[in-house]
């Protein structure tokens, strides 16, 4: 039962880190994370811990907004099409890899995202995206910008965000107005390690009952893994799970795709969970590692 468990809770964190783009959950967190001197954000790498008897423990608490992120082009490291060449996994589950540490073997990354839910079949939908610009080392800092466009009866609106970290100030333009908050060496050292995209290549790797493929010829390896959206909607701001379980009920599966390169390095996550009333799409690529 343990090792459902954790299956579930780790796909729905990596699930969940993909749902609210940077620059949003940026704009929503930036108070609380000026407030916590302590530094007590949460990466996605400890959401997977989430205690599955409270899942909303995560959800009130300061996501890290790096750990919602979003991703770029993915160049060389790895690839979404073609079939694998390697030798070919049975269900993973192996010992995952320590998290990893932010350090010159990585030093920045350009991340894309994309999340689209779809209301009925009117053509009512909400889709996030975003681009975000991510140095890890030697110090940290980000440039995010996400857009997020609402089609609600025929009308289209649209709303641009922005983030920017840098040194220990954290900017948010939330549409309207720009805010600042102070960053603690605490809090940009926990912002620096959840950024890190090969955390999601460490936590799927752990996963009990995924599907490993690879590595092929070019070092690439194939993830799958399923979870049910109620497992994910515990570790996401509440806001934006009750909108999404209008349409998506608790009890839908939710699929998880991961493709990783070489380091562990992730080039593509695809994410997608269909139910009768709508449907919730998402997709990350990361590209331009330095």
């Amino acid at each position: 039962m343990k090792r459902r468990t954790d299956r579930i809770i780790a796909v729905s964190a990596v699930t969940a880190v993909a749902v609210v783009p940077t620059a949003i959950l940026m704009a929503v967190k930036t108070g609380v994370m000026s407030s916590n001197d302590s530094g007590d954000t949460l990466p996605s790498a400890q959401l997977a811990q989430a205690d599955p008897a409270n899942p909303n423990s995560a959800a009130s608490g300061a996501v890290t907004p790096s750990a919602s992120g979003a991703p770029g082009p993915g160049t060389g490291t790895g690839g979404g099409t073609g079939a694998p060449g390697g030798r070919t996994g049975g269900p993973g589950g192996t010992a995952a890899n320590p998290s990893p540490k932010p350090g010159p073997e990585l030093r920045s990354f350009v991340r894309k995202t994309s999340v689209k839910v779809t209301f009925g079949t009117g053509g009512d939908y909400k889709q996030a995206s975003e681009t975000a610009t991510i140095k890890l080392w030697p110090s940290f800092s980000m440039n995010a910008v996400g857009v997020t466009q609402t089609m609600k009866g025929g009308t289209l609106s649209e709303i641009t965000q922005k983030v920017i970290v840098s040194g220990a100030t954290l900017s948010g333009f939330d549409g309207e107005k720009w805010t600042k908050s102070k960053l603690s060496a605490a809090q940009l050292e926990k912002l620096r390690a959840g950024s890190d995209p090969r955390q999601f290549t460490y936590i799927i790797r752990g996963v009990p009952g995924n599907v490993v493929t690879g590595p092929d010829a070019n070092g690439r390896s194939h993830y799958l893994a399923q979870a049910l959206m109620g497992s994910v909607y515990g570790l996401l701001p509440k806001e934006s799970a009750d909108e999404v379980r209008k349409v998506v009920p608790d009890d839908v599966g939710v699929s998880l795709d991961l493709w990783s390169g070489k380091q562990d390095r992730p080039a593509t996550i695809g994410l997608s969970a269909k139910a009768p009333d709508g449907t919730f799409d998402g997709s990350m690529t990361f590209g331009s590692y330095r």
